[in-house]
């Protein structure tokens, strides 16, 4: 574990943050261009990624694409093979969007939605 320790700031205050209107995001048109596999602390996910909708400006200056995502997340069965059921966000998804398996969304069409994490209380890029 990292050592702390205690300091005595002189001060503080509310400070500027860089800021993003992911409103002028809202509504368009991109395409798919990435979807891996992962595993994480809650089991097996799928990460979806557009293409960049725009560029933004990191604190450090350094511009970085911004893309809009979805996870989705895949289960197993009693045999332990991987997968997604029919009516799970996955087996909906890939119904709406017409496609037998996640790896047929690359270059599909989506429209870029604005979505909120309460948990993290942090706005961030999705899509149909």
């Amino acid at each position: 574990m990292a050592e702390e320790t205690i300091v005595e700031l002189k001060d503080t205050k509310e400070i500027d943050l860089p800021q993003i209107d992911l409103n002028e995001y809202t509504g368009k048109k991109v395409k798919i261009n990435e979807v891996t596999e992962h595993e994480g602390v809650h089991g097996y996910y799928v990460k979806i990624r557009t293409e960049a909708v725009g560029k933004i400006t990191n604190q450090k200056g350094e511009e970085k694409d911004l893309r809009a995502s979805k996870l989705l997340g895949l289960q197993k069965d009693v045999e332990e093979n991987v997968g997604w059921g029919a009516t799970t966000k996955m087996g909906l998804y890939l119904k709406r969007m017409a496609v037998s398996h996640y790896s047929e969304l690359v270059g599909k069409e989506v429209t870029v939605i604005a979505l909120t994490n309460d948990k993290k209380e942090k706005d961030f890029l999705s899509f149909n």
